[in-house]
């Protein structure tokens, strides 16, 4: 199910009923936070939402609506974040987030696609990476002198912001896999972009040709074990590459590695930090980074799937590891936002957005800062190089004196 007409299910079964833009009532704290659907709660129309984009989507297909400046500009406006979906899905099962991805193609397909998008396209396609840098640059954060394994099948995939604009990422992160004794490699020249920009903006083809090239990289280097430390690496690996290509090789996020290495004894935090904080959960190491498990059947009466389909619902995302890693470190007290695991209010960096609309995804960095303050806390966590982005330029664009510390900072101080 890739194309748009593979979504007629889930446009002919909406029956508007708004729980795309609000969190399930039952977890609900008040009217403040209720919504979690960022474009709903910035332009308040209906078109802004999932339900307006798979009616959007529908009457596209349909040749009942056609394309213009504006229509593209509200298409290219969503986040792609997800929450629409996940709070879809707790009321009934249908594919909100892959109806709108599918109308990204079809825009793609017939023309439609953003220039700022294609910009990047070009720059993944000549320099393997989503900012046009040097790709014989891209390892320039390796320590010197740092020995790696020759023969691991463990490889760690930088990506291309720790790679180019957060090596910090990348070197706290090693300095995490020796704590943990593990025996790793890193790609070398042959890592390329993960493609999660191609993906998310309806570039079909190309993600695939960048999906196929990475897979077979690792099939030449006899890599089983894969682990990443970017958010939109892992959900794309997970969630994209196995709709469009056979993915054999096991994925996991730095968080899952330090859980597991605090458990067998081999991480022990030192050092105390005296500090209180919230957890933001990226979108793709949350709810989208559940696997996806490709599905060609029949949906007969009542919405019943033969055979039946695995649904993601964004409950499996990675939640508990980097909770886990925060409440192990002495010191930290971990205080929760309302929106948080499947529920978490986008930072603002996905789908495109800042490429086009800088200053709405700063808007959405800036309301979930706002929430981030309500706790109290005077420092924010989170996992993902483009939360850091998308919260750090909100934090200096708006004065505020909250810290920002990624995962495997946190982690490398308390070591």
């Amino acid at each position: 199910m890739e194309s748009l007409k593979d979504f007629l299910y889930t446009m002919n079964s909406c029956n508007q009923c708004g729980q795309c833009k609000w969190v399930l009532g039952p977890k609900m704290r008040g009217w403040k936070y209720a919504e979690v659907c960022p474009i709903h709660l910035r332009y308040g129309f209906d078109a802004y939402s999932g339900q307006g984009l798979i009616n959007i989507a529908q009457e596209i297909l349909e040749g009942r609506l056609r394309y213009e400046d504006g229509l593209i500009q509200l298409i290219y406006t969503c986040l792609t974040c997800g929450a629409c979906d996940v709070n879809c899905k707790s009321i009934r099962d249908m594919e909100v987030l892959d109806t709108i991805l599918a109308l990204r193609a079809k825009c793609v397909e017939d023309g439609q696609g953003l220039t700022e998008h294609m910009q990047i396209a070009r720059k993944i396609e000549k320099t393997h990476n989503i900012y046009g840098n040097p790709h014989d640059k891209r390892f320039n954060w390796l320590p010197e002198g740092k020995k790696l394994s020759d023969t691991s099948s463990v490889a760690y995939f930088a990506g291309c912001a720790a790679a180019y604009t957060h090596p910090e990422i990348a070197v706290n992160t090693l300095k995490i896999l020796d704590a943990a004794g593990i025996t790793y490699k890193v790609l070398g020249a042959e890592e390329y972009c993960c493609g999660a920009m191609l993906w998310r903006t309806g570039q079909t083809e190309a993600f695939k040709k960048a999906a196929e090239q990475n897979l077979a990289v690792l099939k030449k280097q006899g890599i089983k074990t894969l682990i990443t430390s970017c958010a939109e690496c892992y959900g794309t690996f997970r969630g994209g590459y196995p709709r469009f290509v056979d993915m054999d090789v096991e994925v996991l996020y730095i968080s899952e590695v330090v859980t597991d290495a605090i458990k067998t004894g081999k991480i022990k935090f030192k050092k105390k930090q005296n500090l209180k904080v919230t957890y933001h959960d990226p979108c793709m190491l949350g709810r989208l980074s559940e696997k996806y498990v490709p599905w060609n059947g029949k949906i007969e009466a009542y919405g019943v799937h033969v055979p039946p389909k695995p649904w993601r619902r964004g409950t499996n995302g990675v939640y508990e590891a980097p909770r886990e890693i925060i409440k192990a470190i002495p010191g930290v007290t971990l205080v929760e936002m309302v929106r948080n695991a499947e529920n978490s209010f986008c930072c603002g960096a996905g789908g495109g957005v800042p490429a086009v609309l800088p200053e709405f995804a700063q808007w959405v960095a800036a309301e979930r800062l706002d929430e981030a303050g309500s706790t109290g806390a005077a420092a924010l966590v989170s996992a993902c190089p483009f939360c850091q982005d998308s919260f750090t330029n909100a934090l200096a664009a708006n004065r505020n004196k909250m810290r920002y510390y990624d995962l495997t900072e946190l982690v490398v101080k308390a070591l």
